[in-house]
């Protein structure tokens, strides 16, 4: 093997040990990070990386954000921060370099990576409902045992557009493996919905969305066009109809209006409380008898009756639709005790494969809010918190920012100024909107510069633009929307691996 072999052997190797790490580890993910930059470095074939740099120019815009990022320096005080922070950021400037000035990757190669990705997701989904499966978990976010479990999602969504890729690819019509990148893609689904990471199965949604319009708009047969039209019509009419039923069933009151008079079976009175939530189509505060569950709880558990339990006792009543006495604590099966030791409050949310858990859950979250203020049981709303506390800080530096790796302090001492009921929870957790941290940290023009290179390959390279580039940008962009997402280490990898190999490696699949 000749030395520049070697090298393309090595860079090879190190992209799909990147692409493998992405949703399984952080620690090989920069090891092999930077291993391919000494590979790039000791390639010392200066002049062919010329001659790729020319053919590739546009990529020295995706370069040139870390320069322009670093405006954010110009008032920061905290220069250890700052100095970790540029660190991290550091594949912005190094990866695209390394992938428009190096050998393209053969269509095979290019196949390999993308295939090591998807099979180390597929590894990281059977580990997770594994553990699942064997542990008791509060809530599911638990349930991802490599990566947070948002990134991992992402890392799901795009392992499913992989292999859909490879299954409906022309050149793939006579393989075998288009059957296992079926099977692969069907399981990878299965545990998305059983995961219930509500911002992946939406970004999953929009892109399944995109999909069927560009197989509408590349459809040259007018009658399959017009039956893939219905198809889409049809499946949108069906979601929005399912969703209503599940919003309808949530909120309107189903019982009739409540016996003050009536007595429990013991002969005990019922409290009652008709400006109470209402969960499951039936209010909390009605019918419920506190004595008895108490006594009927003690019967039941060995767990005390405090006052967390007593709510949660009372909710998951509810939402089966019993009263609030110790009848309907008698009448509990153990799986439902256990439920309520374990803290869940709803007999939804014990039902891991329901999208009604996710909504019921979003919906529950609003309601305390509308009801008591209370934003905490929701990860929305304290988004929306954390939005309007980052948008309070912009006005007032909106050109420069607050300094690059100052903007986690200076958001959580904004939110002690506000009087924000998340200021103690939320510690050092940024934004979770990346436009908004991009803008606080480093100003106005890094912002603008980097929704520039998410625009310009459609406006100058449009003949370089796949279904597969642009279902990244937008999984990315999407992500982006409601989490730091370049900011996480797989989401920046992804950004700057994926994007420049899909839109500068001249042999990429159209």
């Amino acid at each position: 093997m000749n030395r520049q072999r070697f090298h393309h052997t090595f860079y090879l190797f190190g992209t799909i040990a990147v692409a493998v790490a992405m949703p399984l580890s952080h620690f090989v993910m920069g090891l092999a990070s930077f291993l391919l930059l000494l590979n790039w470095i000791a390639e010392w074939n200066w002049r062919e990386k010329q001659v790729h740099l020319r053919k590739n120019r546009q990529g020295l815009w995706f370069a040139a954000f870390y320069l322009v990022y670093a405006i954010g320096l110009v008032h920061v005080t905290d220069w250890g921060a700052a100095g970790k922070e540029m660190l991290t950021k550091l594949p912005f400037l190094f990866s695209p370099l390394v992938v428009i000035t190096s050998k393209p990757f053969r269509r095979r190669e290019l196949q390999y990576i993308f295939t090591a990705f998807i099979l180390a997701t597929f590894i990281g989904c059977c580990w997770n409902f594994g553990y699942a499966q064997t542990h008791t978990l509060e809530n599911f976010r638990q349930m991802s045992r490599f990566i947070d479990h948002i990134r991992f999602s992402l890392c799901v969504v795009m392992s499913i557009v992989f292999s859909i890729h490879y299954l409906v690819h022309p050149t793939n019509n006579a393989s075998p493996y288009r059957y296992i990148h079926l099977a692969i893609s069907l399981l990878l689904l299965g545990y998305l919905l059983y995961s219930q990471t509500l911002s992946g199965i939406v970004i999953l949604l929009v892109m399944a969305l995109c999909y069927l319009f560009y197989l509408i708009e590349n459809q040259k047969n007018n009658t399959l066009k017009w039956i893939l039209g219905g198809l889409t019509g049809l499946l949108l009419t069906v979601a929005v109809a399912y969703i209503a039923y599940i919003t309808h069933d949530y909120f309107y009151v189903k019982d009739p209006a409540p016996d003050t008079t009536e007595l429990t079976a013991s002969g005990r009175s019922y409290t009652f409380d008709p400006e109470s939530m209402v969960e499951n189509g039936h209010l909390i505060g009605n019918y419920v008898c506190e004595e008895e569950l108490q006594t009927a709880w003690a019967m039941r558990s060995d767990s005390a009756y405090d006052e967390l339990t007593a709510a949660t006792l009372k909710r998951y009543l509810n939402s089966l639709g019993l009263r609030k006495d110790s009848a309907a604590v008698m009448s509990l099966s153990d799986n439902d005790i256990r439920n309520i030791e374990n803290k869940t409050a709803n007999i939804y949310y014990s039902r891991s494969h329901s999208l009604r858990r996710a909504l019921y859950e979003t919906y529950f979250g609003i309601t305390l809010y509308q009801k008591y203020g209370v934003i905490n049981e929701s990860s929305m709303l304290e988004r929306v918190e954390l939005w309007r506390a980052s948008w309070s800080l912009i006005r007032e530096h909106w050109l420069f920012g607050v300094g690059i790796g100052q903007q986690h302090a200076a958001l959580d001492q904004q939110l002690e100024q506000l009087h924000s009921p998340i200021a103690d929870k939320k510690k050092h957790r940024g934004c979770h909107n990346q436009f908004l941290t991009f803008w606080l940290a480093a100003g106005i023009l890094p912002l603008l510069y980097f929704c520039f290179l998410l625009v310009y390959p459609f406006v100058t390279m449009p003949k370089r633009i796949t279904f597969v580039y642009f279902a990244l940008i937008l999984l990315l962009f999407l992500s982006m929307l409601v989490e730091d997402t370049l900011n996480a280490q797989t989401g920046r990898m992804m950004f700057t691996v994926f994007v420049p190999i899909l839109l500068f490696n001249k042999t990429v699949e159209h």
